[in-house]
């Protein structure tokens, strides 16, 4: 989606055509009030006066209305401007305002990396799921911060983006073993899928027989076709072309037989758990801690980036900087799991 298409509404909702009367705006009622502050967040990508910025504060800190809260802390990390009161956000009532305070305070002050991990404690995991893309995207997130994340957090949302960004922290052989673990255990679909992908990544003899053995048995059709297209990348061969078991292997439910997860003579136990099950015991040496069982209340939708039905006022558009998409206030990670029925 373009930047154009994705932002059209908001910009027709705008109160004012310019920084000076969108500033007029937030001393106003709602919805002008929240629909200025929305429309800032175009406008600080070129940066906001003083004067914006201090309306922007005042918003940020009292407003009465939580979109209106997260709109302003949106629009002052976009300008990377007030750390201050975006830290501040970071224990708003709201978890939306929560969550977008992480990406804000990520852009304002990079460096932050004690106050975002502070937040991978939040008890919403749109808020931990924020703060550990921020840590990883600014290279401060580190292998064992996301082996920790990949054990232990109870939500997919949140599982799914360590397993995403392990492969570039963690030793080659570490990474490999426990993604092989995440994609034979893990409950989440998604979860699996990202670990299957960065499989792909890792591409050692191990990688490839774990996309083999467990990737393309696999019960949903999403992660067989991730781990197919992994092992093609691995193996620098076209699709067709896959041999696995003596010849090209199908994907999809159609492919399924005996032996197979999905044929009735499977042998293989599936992945554990419901929507909010921990992920099963992902061993990394003597003593690895079993993965923490407290469920996250929350709403329903999909995990990470394959987002819900989104809240926010139609149009709202990520800023270009943010090319994964942390920042959304969506059902995302209030999901049901990405588990398999």
């Amino acid at each position: 989606m373009t930047d154009e298409y994705a932002n059209w509404s908001a910009r027709g909702r705008a109160p004012a055509d310019d920084e000076a009367g969108l500033r007029a705006a937030l001393d106003g009622d709602q919805p002008r009030k929240r629909e200025a502050a929305l429309a800032l967040v175009d406008e600080a990508e070129s940066g906001l006066a003083d004067a914006t910025a201090e309306r922007l504060v005042g918003a940020a800190r009292s407003a009465d209305d939580a979109k209106t809260r997260q709109f302003a802390v949106e629009a002052l990390g976009v300008a990377g401007r007030e750390r201050e009161t975006i830290a501040a956000a970071l224990d708003d009532p709201d978890e939306w305002v929560r969550a977008e305070a992480v990406v804000a305070l990520s852009r304002a002050a990079p460096g932050a990396s004690g106050q975002l991990r502070e937040a991978l404690a939040d008890d919403h995991p749109a808020v931990r799921r924020n703060a550990l893309i921020a840590l990883a995207k600014t290279d401060a997130a580190g292998a064992d911060l996301l082996v920790d994340r990949l054990k232990n957090d109870p939500r997919p949302a949140v599982r799914e983006y360590a397993a995403q960004f392990l492969p570039e922290e963690a030793e080659t052989e570490r990474a490999v073993r426990l993604l092989a673990a995440v994609l034979a255990r893990d409950p989440g679909s998604f979860v699996r899928a990202k670990a299957a992908d960065g499989l792909g990544d890792l591409g050692t003899d191990r990688a490839e027989e774990a996309l083999e053995t467990h990737g393309l048995d696999d019960r949903s059709d999403d992660v067989r076709r991730t781990a197919e297209r992994a092992l093609t990348r691995s193996r620098g061969v076209d699709p067709e072309n896959l041999d696995v078991e003596g010849g090209p292997r199908q994907s999809g439910a159609a492919g399924a037989g005996p032996g197979r997860a999905g044929g009735p003579e499977s042998g293989r136990p599936r992945p554990p758990g419901g929507a909010d099950a921990p992920p099963g015991r992902l061993d990394d040496g003597p003593g690895a801690p079993q993965p923490g069982a407290a469920a996250v209340d929350g709403g329903t939708g999909r995990v990470g980036s394959h987002p819900g039905p989104d809240p926010r006022p139609q149009g709202h558009k990520t800023p270009k900087s943010n090319s994964q998409g942390e920042h959304r206030r969506d059902d995302s990670a209030t999901d049901t799991g990405g588990d398999d029925s």
